[in-house]
């Protein structure tokens, strides 16, 4: 192994430290209560060391939420890449979008909690790369709904990428609504809305009446 090869395996290894670090202490004491101080504490390093790896703060953040929205990511794949169509496909992958909110909750909380003043597209090479997963994730809604379009499964006056935002936003709002009054809401049950959710949404843009679940 060549010099230049050693060094970039070493800062590869130094980077994941340092975001390993930082996601632990993001996920016991909030973004927003966290120093890099105490990021560079953990690790005994100096901040400035801190500081050669990310510029900001901010782009630590956008370095430890990444790895969260690449395992949403990764549900939608598996969930595009199902056999069936296009609409059961959009349907999957609302589903998995539940999973990964139920099975990740502390990525779940500094994905949606966190308020950053930078943009990520503007923040840096870490914000950039955070904007890229998540650009992919909300692409394969789109070619859901597109594959739906194409095989008849999906009206074809849809738009793909205004339903894709309607329906994530839709689901968002309700899970976040729910958990923030800690499940306890006037209404029906949190599973009970998003099974009606998902009827409504799918029945919006379904080319053919789908069947009607038991209430």
């Amino acid at each position: 192994m060549g010099t230049a090869e050693r060094r970039k395996r070493e800062r590869s290894r130094r980077e994941r430290e340092i975001i390993d670090a930082a996601r632990d202490l993001f996920f016991e004491k909030g973004f927003d209560s966290t120093s890099v101080d105490e990021v560079a504490a953990r690790l005994e390093l100096s901040k400035g060391t801190i500081y050669l790896y990310f510029g900001s703060k901010e782009e630590l953040y956008f370095a430890v939420a990444k790895d969260g929205l690449a395992i949403a990511r990764d549900l939608f794949r598996e969930a595009l890449n199902a056999p069936g169509t296009g609409l059961s496909k959009l349907e999957a992958i609302g589903r998995a979008y539940i999973r990964f909110w139920s099975t990740q909750p502390e990525y779940r909380k500094l994905l949606h909690d966190t308020r950053l003043r930078t943009p990520p597209e503007t923040s840096g090479p870490q914000g950039k790369e955070f904007a890229r997963v998540g650009a992919e994730a909300f692409g394969m809604m789109v070619e859901a709904i597109k594959e739906g379009m194409k095989d008849g499964s999906i009206r074809p006056d849809t738009s793909p990428e205004k339903f894709a935002f309607l329906a994530s936003s839709a689901v968002d709002g309700i899970l976040e609504r729910y958990e923030r009054q800690g499940g306890k809401t006037i209404g029906p049950g949190r599973e009970e809305a998003l099974e009606y959710a998902f009827e409504l949404l799918l029945r919006a843009v379904a080319a053919h009446e789908p069947p009607r679940r038991q209430a």
